[in-house]
């Protein structure tokens, strides 16, 4: 095997260690044309060998843990790891991480931005709002004019923290009042096709995206891809292919099994695998490479 041939920034140790560790060769292969992409590869690997070898993908974030290339990736290989370990019954040291990524001082905007969003999902209110907070500090640092004019994904922990303020109660600020009518100056396509936004499970390898969407949904879609491991398949779908397909069946262009139906009448090639290549296009349709978009160590 030819040892992969890294750029000055990673750290010796870090270099040794992943040489020692018994990768697959494709995951080498990456390191080596990427080196400046080493934490994100990492991160995929853990996530590729979650089901079928979780010691090597805890000996993977563990080491970026220990190592990180960039600050982040030690936050992101935390995350990860307590998600293993949850996955493995062991709550109370996933508990631990969790805590430990909330330290004062410690937790950065993206990864709180990722916090927030599972605190939220969970009910768990206040530290929502805390890290909201933490994820939206620059935002809120910023004149409330300038909202309309951001991207709309730099929008979405903005969008968070106004929801969970509202949840409890707390009267709405200029960012909530801002943000909100932002959101809803977008025309959203469940508005206009009648169609729900949640990605639909077509079988235990396959599930269907509608596009058009917030960048919110891409996100929640490859978070739940990475949580569930690799081996699926992904097929995008505009709306308005559903709502003909239910019209010419005479069925609800809502309901689940409506799309499961619609999606089961594809061709084999209509589908994506996922993960994609790291240097290849997206599975969302952004046409950005996938490690530069969903497939980044913050997904997206």
């Amino acid at each position: 095997m030819t040892e992969p041939a890294y750029s000055a920034p990673l750290s010796p140790q870090l270099v040794a260690a992943i040489l020692d560790m018994d990768l697959p060769q494709h995951l080498l292969d990456d390191l080596a044309q990427t080196p400046d992409q080493t934490g994100d590869i990492l991160l995929g690997a853990a996530a590729e060998l979650r089901e079928r070898r979780p010691d090597l993908a805890r000996q993977v974030l563990d080491l970026l843990r220990e190592h990180p290339p960039e600050p982040d990736y030690r936050q992101y290989a935390t995350h990860m790891l307590a998600g293993l370990l949850r996955s493995q019954g062991a709550a109370e040291e996933a508990d631990g991480l969790i805590a430990e990524l909330m330290s004062p001082g410690v937790l950065g905007r993206p990864m709180a931005a990722v916090l927030a969003d599972e605190f939220a999902a969970a009910g768990d209110l206040d530290r929502a709002l805390y890290c909201y907070n933490i994820a939206c500090r620059s935002i809120l640092a910023e004149p409330v004019e300038l909202l309309e004019r951001m991207d709309p994904m730099g929008l979405l922990p903005l969008m968070g923290r106004a929801q969970v303020r509202e949840r409890l109660g707390l009267p709405e600020d200029e960012h909530d009042r801002a943000v909100l009518a932002v959101d809803e100056a977008r025309p959203s396509l469940e508005e206009e096709m009648g169609l729900l936004a949640e990605p639909v499970e077509t079988g235990p390898e396959a599930r269907v995206v509608l596009t058009g969407r917030e960048p919110r949904h891409y996100l929640e879609v490859e978070r739940a891809l990475r949580e569930d491991g690799g081996g699926h398949r992904v097929v995008l779908a505009d709306a308005a292919e559903i709502d003909a397909y239910a019209g010419e069946h005479g069925l609800d262009p809502v309901a689940e099994e409506t799309r499961s139906a619609w999606a089961r009448t594809l061709p084999e090639d209509r589908a994506l695998a996922w993960p994609p290549e790291r240097n290849g296009p997206c599975w969302c349709g952004s046409g950005r490479k996938y490690k530069k978009c969903c497939g980044s160590a913050s997904g997206r």
